[in-house]
């Protein structure tokens, strides 16, 4: 496993690859916060490119991937599992493109909801997804979550 934690760190960085026992604690669960889980290592990368990377490396390695954005879910999606690893996608925060002619956003899987409230809303459009950590939640967790919200309705 600390090969597979230094081939990661190759590519994120060292600061990037969680592997302190007391460090995971946090990523041991996500908001649904009994029965914790500790992964093996959590990895932050900063691009695509790192994630395809970081992908790779765990598949060689036979290591379980649990995708994670900000740990605000409350339905145990980003819950890991025994000698997994927590790809926590928070630092992909770039807004890429808002196209308000065609009613679309894209965006990486980290940024934070209220920030694509908040993009779109300058080309006149409406992000109605509003889950009550709108300040905190991540649109990766919202899209692989279904979450919705009160303005959803």
């Amino acid at each position: 496993m600390l090969d597979t934690a230094q081939r990661m760190a190759e590519v994120v960085g060292a600061a990037n690859v969680v592997t302190d026992p007391d460090e995971l604690l946090v990523y041991g669960a996500d908001g649904l916060a009994h029965g914790r889980t500790p992964p093996a290592l959590a990895v932050l990368p900063a691009s695509t490119e790192e994630v395809v990377r970081v992908v790779q490396i765990a598949r060689e390695a036979r290591m379980p991937i649990v995708p994670r954005g900000s740990g605000t879910g409350l339905s145990g999606g980003a819950r890991p599992t025994e000698g997994s690893v927590v790809l926590a996608l928070s630092r992909m925060r770039r807004i890429l493109e808002v196209d308000a002619d065609d009613g679309w956003v894209r965006v990486e899987p980290g940024v934070i909801n209220l920030d694509v409230s908040r993009a779109v809303a300058s080309a006149g459009m409406y992000y109605a997804p509003d889950p009550s950590s709108q300040g905190v939640c991540s649109i990766g967790g919202n899209v692989a979550e279904n979450s919705g919200g009160a303005h959803c309705l």
